[in-house]
């Protein structure tokens, strides 16, 4: 079977790490990885598991005639017995023109918790008659696509994302200090919402005994902006920028806790990559992480917007003894193993893939 995931880009990012982990499988099938545009991190793991590789180089905007005849035209001439799009603009157009193009399976994927405009959930839920499904990776992302863009509960599939269990013997673990050192990893965009964990940091300076340091892990267009609040508050000693990272993995061994403070998420690859690196971690209810974090079991849960949640929520987990940590740690670790491998994420899109 012939397998073309057309996305938007193939740089960086959660759905691009996604198909670069799906890249390192070994099957029978001939997986054919195409974006529209800009290629970066993705395309070098995809291209080093010598997978085909098509960067198209056209316009990615949903209103562009020449993007909608390449992919086409691209179709045409790859014949894939399946089309599985990521992202708007790889839906809108890579699903209309397999349809044009006559391919047999048409899957589109909403790789996060969709805000469609009036016009846009128009023009989606005409374009997603003609996918045979429509994969989110959380529930909360199926229930808005049904609810905004119209589409048939019998379309809907959740699929987990999958992460690459990456052996973590090698790597030193510090014994951590007297610091409780917080580290969070995402790019550097509004919607992470890093500005309210800088705004409680500073509270917790200011008003409590706790000696903490926070760690940025990402890049992004607000990175300047977040290191002007930093410098605002005074909280240069506290605060550690360490800009784009390739490897994740010593940084958190090396972390008392993991913070994802989104407004809005679909899935998040770096809290999946911290629980499986047995660092606890705390993140906002909202898009696959109240499907994965059971409250003080293997992780935390914080309302997402609300500081003075987020602040009570921090003191009582640096409340908590390293033993009580550790355990909510490897917890989390073994709900990533048991659910979220490679092997498992390939078998429910085959199950889908050959109805």
């Amino acid at each position: 079977m012939k397998i073309i995931r057309l996305s938007t880009f193939l740089d960086f990012g959660g759905v691009e790490t996604r198909l670069a982990n799906i890249s390192h499988v070994q099957d029978e099938n001939e997986w054919v990885f195409v974006c529209l545009n800009r290629t970066g991190k993705a395309a070098e793991t995809i291209n080093r598991n010598q997978k085909k590789l098509i960067n198209l180089n056209v316009p990615p905007s949903i209103y562009s005639l020449k993007t909608f005849y390449t992919v086409y035209q691209t179709l045409k001439k790859e014949k894939p017995d399946v089309i599985h799009t990521s992202g708007a603009e790889a839906n809108f157009h890579g699903i209309l023109a397999a349809k044009l193009a006559g391919i047999p399976k048409i899957i589109g994927e909403e790789i996060g918790t969709p805000n469609h405009s009036k016009k846009a959930q128009f023009i989606f839920s005409i374009i997603y008659r003609f996918a045979d499904f429509v994969i989110g990776n959380s529930q909360a992302v199926l229930d808005a696509v049904q609810k905004l863009d119209k589409v048939p509960k019998r379309k809907l599939k959740k699929i987990d994302n999958p992460i690459i269990f990456k052996d973590l013997r090698g790597y030193l673990r510090k014994e951590l200090s007297n610091e409780f050192r917080m580290i969070m990893i995402s790019r550097l965009e509004p919607v992470k919402n890093i500005e309210g964990v800088i705004n409680v940091l500073g509270r917790i300076k200011n008003t409590t005994d706790f000696k903490v340091k926070l760690i940025i892990a990402g890049s992004g267009q607000s990175a300047s902006f977040f290191k002007q609040k930093v410098k605002d508050l005074g909280l240069e000693k506290e605060v550690e920028f360490l800009g784009f990272i390739d490897d994740p993995y010593p940084h958190l061994l090396n972390s008392d806790l993991y913070i994802l403070n989104s407004f809005s998420e679909g899935f998040s690859n770096s809290l999946v990559e911290a629980m499986y690196s047995k660092t606890p971690s705390l993140s906002t209810a909202v898009g696959a992480a109240p499907e994965i974090i059971e409250e003080g079991i293997n992780g935390f849960l914080t309302p997402p917007d609300d500081e003075d949640a987020l602040l009570e929520k921090l003191k009582m987990i640096m409340g908590l003894s390293k033993n009580e940590l550790k355990k909510i740690g490897f917890a989390g670790h073994e709900k990533i193993v048991k659910e979220f491998s490679l092997e498992n994420h390939v078998c429910e899109l085959m199950k889908i893939y050959k109805r």
